[in-house]
């Protein structure tokens, strides 16, 4: 992020999004099986990705040329919209069960998405 209101903005949505994945990757690993310490591994393992992947796009941004930049955030961000659209989104339309409800959630999350973008781009200007 090049201005504070980027920084804010990307702070934020890392922070909102970090507890709620930790939480549903908690409820896989004891869906699964997992033994309580290879639970605790992996949990770690994940938490701790968030702070190295700040500290390495903070050096990337500061040591390397924009294009660099730019490439790993059109990387991150196509990996997430391809993980969520190929296995979360239809896992949870899997089962039928309260599926207006999910519909209803997930074009929630979309419009969310969208009204943020909208905003940060406004603070921008």
């Amino acid at each position: 992020a090049d201005t504070f209101p980027d920084a804010a903005l990307l702070s934020l949505s890392i922070a909102l999004h970090q507890p709620a994945e930790s939480i549903a990757l908690l409820v896989a690993f004891i869906k699964s099986g997992l033994s309580e310490s290879d639970i605790i591994k992996f949990l770690s393992i994940f938490s701790s990705m968030g702070p190295i992947g700040v500290v390495l796009g903070m050096a990337v941004n500061e040591f390397a040329a924009p294009i660099v930049d730019s490439v790993m955030l059109a990387v991150v961000a196509g990996t997430f919209v391809y993980v969520g659209a190929t296995e979360v989104i239809p896992e949870e339309f899997e089962d039928g069960e309260h599926k207006w409800k999910k519909c209803l959630a997930l074009i929630l999350g979309i419009v969310s998405i969208f009204g943020i973008t909208q905003y940060s781009m406004t603070l921008a200007e």
